[in-house]
């Protein structure tokens, strides 16, 4: 069974925006390059090395990660696909400011037969916490198409960066296809590739004062 679009790159695109709001730090950057390690860096099966790349705004408030390799494809029965990229970025801001994820927005392809189910998600946490927020997305067959998701935590559902402190920010996305028993003709692709090659995920931040 042939997919019904065939990639020979996928793109998988990340950026950084401040949450809309009058309640923003002075200031916010992400610096080239933390205790001599690049920044943001990232390792993974969705992402070995030399496969991303980073492009980092002119003010450093946001950036772009350009991933080569990140689909999944799923063929048969009891057949899966995972693949996962681990990033970690820091930020650089004033004292006295706390921050969270609180939307992820991207578009992507899947191409899904009966009997087949494809997942995205994002997990994130501040280093040395073991406090997690999950973003996800789930796909059922049969169908296929291009879509445009925007997923929001649940003001509850928020976790924030500890008051005082710089914690590095980790975000662990993994795609996920499967295909049921009993299916040897069934298949499963999800991608976050487009036809133009523009789009592109962003995690939109939201901060707030520290009580003093």
């Amino acid at each position: 069974m042939k997919f019904l679009r065939k990639f020979i790159i996928g793109v998988f695109g990340i950026s950084f925006a401040m949450n809309a709001s009058a309640d923003l730090p002075p200031y916010v950057t992400i610096p080239p390059s933390v205790n001599g390690q690049a920044n943001p860096s990232y390792g993974g099966t969705g992402c070995p090395a030399g496969t991303a790349r980073a492009a980092v705004s002119p003010d450093l408030g946001s950036f772009t990660m350009i991933f080569d390799e990140y689909v999944v494809e799923a063929l048969g029965s009891n057949s899966t696909s995972r693949k996962n990229c681990q990033i970690l970025v820091n930020f650089d801001f004033p004292q006295g400011w706390s921050y969270s994820l609180v939307r992820l927005d991207y578009r992507g392809f899947y191409s899904l037969s009966a009997g087949a189910t494809a997942k995205q998600q994002s997990l994130y946490y501040f280093q040395g916490s073991l406090q997690q927020g999950r973003l996800f997305t789930m796909f059922t067959g049969p169908a296929q198409g291009d879509y445009t998701i925007s997923d929001t935590l649940g003001i509850n559902d928020l976790v924030w960066s500890p008051c005082g402190e710089k914690r590095a920010l980790n975000i662990n996305s993994s795609l996920l296809a499967q295909v049921s028993s009993n299916n040897p003709s069934g298949f499963a692709q999800l991608t976050t590739d487009s036809i133009d090659g523009t789009v592109k995920t962003t995690y939109a931040l939201k901060w707030k004062k520290c009580e003093q």
